[in-house]
């Protein structure tokens, strides 16, 4: 029975995308469709803000974005890295849609150490995130430098075709620690809508 639903399953997610599908595998009684991201709206930042829980870590002295365009936006921020801490720090970076709030959606992801990361970068969500500022960071291996910058980041709409969203309000929180304890959180806003 369950094999039965999950056929039907498969026929119905076939036949939804496959309009402007391309098809990677078949097999057969199924086959795998990946849709392109077809987004021929608006993707635009809405909001960032940066808290520094603990100010003997890092203090932030630029977090913040700029109107380019009307449907455009760029966003910089510069931190200070006050005392390099003797643990390795641990990063956290969830996606979240707004529906009644921010809630949880797809990726919630913890790494014990940002220079591994950084060293290995070994997870895919990671990688979509990093690379697509990559270009816009002084941040590329450790030792980190004492400023770390972004400037001058606009929404990445490529990154899109490897991680297709639908419409609607997401923020991504980023947040740092060490000692067991958050020192600093990074909440970027964005918004995608899509125009049929």
């Amino acid at each position: 029975m369950a094999l039965l639903w999950l056929l039907v399953h498969l026929a119905l997610f076939g036949h939804i995308v496959q309009a402007s599908a391309r098809v990677i595998h078949s097999y057969p009684y199924w086959s795998i469709n990946v849709r392109p991201s077809q987004i021929s709206g608006l993707a635009k930042f809405t909001n960032v803000q940066c808290v520094s829980q603990d100010a003997n870590f890092t203090l932030f002295t630029v977090c913040r974005l700029y109107a380019v365009k009307r449907d455009v936006a760029e966003m910089s921020l510069r931190v200070k890295i006050i005392q390099f801490p003797k643990s390795p720090v641990s990063m956290r970076i969830q996606l979240l849609k707004r529906a009644s709030g921010y809630k949880p959606f797809l990726y919630d992801v913890r790494h014990c150490d940002v220079c591994e990361y950084l060293e290995k970068r070994n997870h895919p969500f990671v990688n979509i995130v990093f690379n697509s500022f990559a270009n816009h960071t002084n941040v590329n291996k450790c030792p980190l430098p004492s400023e770390l910058s972004v400037e001058h980041f606009r929404f990445p709409v490529k990154a899109l075709d490897l991680l297709p969203l639908p419409g609607g309000d997401y923020a991504i929180y980023s947040t740092f620690s060490f000692d067991h304890r958050e020192r600093t959180t990074l909440k970027v806003f964005f918004t995608l809508t899509e125009s049929r």
